[in-house]
C-alpha cells in the first residue's frame, strides 16, 4: 500500500512542477479535430469564429504549443486542429477557398485560416496564427 501511495505522490509532484513536459496527458477540451464540433461549440459559447490550423504529418507539431492554443482560445475563438489523419483534412484542402495555403502544406509546413460561423473564410495564411494576426480581423 505504501508503494502505491508513494508512486502517486511522486507522479503528482512531477505533473504539478512541470506541466508542459506532460502535456500529452492534458486533454485540450477547447481544441477540436472536426469542423462541425468546433462550429457547434462556437455557437453554444458565443465565440467570434473558428481558427483552422492544418498540420501535415511530416512537420509533426510544427512549433504548435499548448500555450499558443490557450492564448488563441482566450481571445474568443474556437480552434480546429486538423492533421492528415482527421476526416476533414482532405475536404478542407480540396476547397478552393484554401488554395492560397496549399503550397505551404505541400512543403510540409503548417497553415491556418479563419472563418466565421457562417463558414465564410476571412483569412488564410501559411505558418501559425498569432495574436496580432487575429486582432486585424475584427
Amino acid at each position: 500500500m505504501s508503494f502505491f501511495g508513494l508512486f502517486w505522490v511522486i507522479l503528482g509532484t512531477l505533473i504539478y512542477v512541470n506541466r508542459e513536459k506532460f502535456s500529452f496527458w492534458k486533454t485540450s477540451s477547447f481544441v477540436f479535430h472536426s469542423k462541425q464540433e468546433a462550429i457547434s461549440n462556437a455557437e453554444k459559447n458565443e465565440k467570434k469564429g473558428i481558427i483552422l490550423i492544418l498540420t501535415p504529418r511530416a512537420c509533426g507539431e510544427c512549433g504548435l504549443t499548448t500555450t499558443l492554443l490557450e492564448e488563441l482560445d482566450s481571445l474568443g475563438w474556437s480552434i480546429v486542429r486538423l492533421e492528415e489523419e482527421d476526416p476533414d483534412y482532405e475536404t478542407i484542402l480540396s476547397d478552393d477557398r484554401f488554395s492560397e495555403i496549399l503550397p505551404a502544406i505541400q512543403e510540409s509546413k503548417p497553415a491556418w485560416g479563419v472563418f466565421n460561423l457562417g463558414e465564410e473564410v476571412l483569412l488564410t495564411k501559411p505558418g501559425l496564427p498569432s495574436k496580432s494576426d487575429l486582432e486585424t480581423i475584427l
